[in-house]
């Protein structure tokens, strides 16, 4: 047996004779028959039989065979020429020296690298603010002011090296930029939601950033409106209200693509309403903004859920984002189960 079992392993590597190639490889756990296959199973009967084979051949060419005593002899006393205790290693137990080092390590990572685009804008703002001592923020706006030096003025929708170097050690980017009306015509958004989203979904891509966060919106969706009472599910074949919800499926699909094709994380946040400045659901202009409803604050977690939420081996998630509105139609899911955002905000409470 000891000496099938020698011949079988010599055959792992040879090309040979694939049928031994399969034994050996099947019984010593490796190659494409390996361990967990459930060929492991029939094994040791294919392993019985092909011993008796050889022994019979072997006899056959002139040869002569051991019998089932002598080869346990002379695995015995291959056995005796080792140890038979292996030496046991020292154990470094942890101490205060190694803790400290290790303490040392994760504050020299530091905090995570956020861009932001559109970072001038009534989002870019709020983040901002929240986020000023969380994240090191690298922040771009078509719109820079003077009297916001912190924002970088960038023209995103022409690909350029002057600004695609700011991409370069980010670990997450927020997509932010775009034309926010959504009654604009197809013309006034072909530059700032087409041409800008391509090109910085694609230097994310060519930089190495690992999460791209889209904000895509509730008008991907909008012409569910009209479709009486039924819950607004992520998984819902998409029904754009207008060009602009047009385009922001197309964010969502393009970024899928990048995800498939590059080593990036893709989550796309189908928004709510959201006003600019206090943002209180008593200024909303009618009940269907009422019930799509985000907070300031609510916002913030979401997108801090989406920077920070370990998403394991999914690479692409699109996920409605709306306070925690009574009655709404607008699901949740997929936000809450991946992302672990819970809204405390309720646009229909008594007090806010």
């Amino acid at each position: 047996m000891g000496f099938a079992y020698y011949w079988l392993y010599s055959r792992a590597t040879s090309k040979s004779c694939p049928f031994s190639r399969f034994l050996a490889c099947s019984w010593i756990g490796a190659g494409p028959w390996g361990k967990g296959s459930p060929l492991l199973v029939t094994i040791p009967r294919v392993m019985g039989y092909c011993c008796g084979r050889m022994s019979l051949a072997i006899s056959y060419f002139g040869g002569t065979t051991m019998s089932l005593d002598e080869s346990r002899d002379r695995d015995d006393a291959s056995r005796s020429k080792f140890p038979d205790v292996l030496p046991i290693l020292p154990m470094h137990e942890a101490n205060d020296e190694t803790e400290e080092l290790e303490e040392e390590e994760e504050f020299e990572e530091g905090p995570r690298t956020v861009l932001i685009t559109g970072a001038s804008g009534n989002l870019g703002r709020k983040l901002r603010a929240a986020w000023e001592e969380v994240y090191d923020l690298v922040l771009l706006d078509i719109a820079a002011s003077p009297e916001d030096p912190e924002v970088i003025a960038a023209d995103l929708s022409e690909f350029s090296d002057k600004w695609i170097g700011h991409f370069q050690g980010v670990d997450t980017v927020i997509h932010l930029a775009a034309n926010p009306n959504e009654f604009s015509s197809w013309e006034d958004l072909e530059g700032p939601n087409l041409d800008v989203l391509a090109n910085v979904f694609l230097a994310s891509a060519l930089t190495g950033v690992e999460r791209l966060i889209f904000a895509s919106s509730n008008h991907a969706m909008g012409d569910y409106r009209a479709l009486g009472d039924m819950p607004i599910t992520v998984d819902l074949p998409p029904r754009p209200d207008s060009p602009y919800g047009g385009t922001k499926l197309m964010g969502e699909r393009l970024g899928r693509s990048f995800a498939t094709a590059f080593d990036i994380t893709f989550i796309a946040l189908r928004l709510g309403w959201i006003q600019s400045g206090v943002n209180r659901p008593d200024t909303l202009p009618d009940e269907w903004a009422r019930a799509m409803w985000l907070s300031n604050e609510d916002l913030v977690r979401l997108f801090e859920c989406a920077v920070e939420a370990d998403l394991e081996d999914r690479t692409f998630l699109v996920v409605n984002g709306m306070s925690n509105n009574r009655g709404m139609r607008w699901d949740l899911t997929e936000a809450t189960e991946y992302l672990g955002f819970n809204p405390e905000d309720d646009a229909y409470a008594e007090e806010i």
